[in-house]
């Protein structure tokens, strides 16, 4: 039930997501995340392994295992997490619809950016409610794209993010989809549910440097989207690259705001 990935397959944004999960690891990946000896952790749409890097380096007594739908990812997941020294994740190609675990298999579900890429997150998350134990748990991390605001604006930035959006929404994911985790936790059957949303807001006058980290984490998957975007979609070449340029431009300027909502939605199932 995935969306065609957004971002791709390509080597630079594999390099990405690592440096990604790295920049989140304190931030949110590990927020509130325990794991005792011995409990099991799925990651739903692990990619190149590089969140589970992060949670086994914090938990080396946890049992972890990913999925991913997309065979290049689990391979190169594998590799990186055999570098780390981490040599016994369990690792599937798989999709999240049909995961090949039996009932009550997990103490904890796990997934980041991850419900913005498929065209049924219900029906994921059921599966997911399926294998985990009673008393388990499930944490969801998703940015609501809309969410990304800056100052000063600039309609060629508008462009682009509007460009995003609408190839989020042709490949059927859902760049919004954060701001319903609730709904959809509750939906599958979940209880105690939350969905938290944790504000990422720097301004170049007092955060300078969490600005200039922010802006240039986020600034690379659009950049690698751009090519796709105006071959799928058709779009001015010229005007993306001046968004991106724009966007760029916010760390260096004295007046510079960049703002960011993540929702962690969390759950058990009783």
């Amino acid at each position: 039930m995935s969306a065609k990935y957004v971002h791709g397959y390509t080597t630079p944004e594999q390099h990405r997501l690592v440096k990604q999960a790295k920049y989140w690891r304190e931030r949110l990946i590990l927020r509130d995340l325990n794991l005792t000896g011995g409990e099991r952790l799925l990651e739903i749409g692990c990619g190149v392994g590089a969140v589970l890097g992060e949670i086994g380096k914090a938990f080396p007594d946890s049992n972890l295992a990913g999925i991913d739908i997309e065979p290049r990812q689990i391979e190169y997941a594998r590799q990186y997490l055999t570098q780390m020294g981490l040599n016994n994740i369990e690792l599937h190609v798989g999709d999240a619809i049909q995961l090949p675990w039996p009932d009550a298999s997990f103490d904890h579900v796990y997934g980041m950016w991850i419900l913005e890429h498929v065209c049924d997150p219900k029906a994921i998350l059921r599966e997911a409610y399926r294998v985990l134990k009673i008393g388990g748990l499930i944490t969801l991390n998703e940015v609501d794209y809309k969410s990304f605001l800056i100052w000063p604006e600039s309609p060629d930035f508008q462009y682009l993010q509007d460009s995003v959006y609408e190839m989020f929404s042709l490949y059927g994911g859902n760049p919004h989809v954060a701001r319903v985790l609730g709904p959809l936790l509750l939906a599958a059957g979940f209880s105690e549910v939350k969905n938290t949303p944790l504000v990422m807001h720097y301004c170049y006058a007092l955060e300078r440097e969490e600005l200039q980290k922010l802006i240039a984490l986020s600034s690379a998957p659009m950049e690698l989207a751009i090519p796709e975007i105006v071959q799928v979609l058709g779009k001015d070449r010229s005007r993306l690259e001046a968004g991106l340029e724009f966007f760029r431009s916010i760390a260096k300027e004295p007046g510079g705001v960049a703002t960011m909502v993540i929702y962690r939605g969390a759950a058990k199932r009783l």
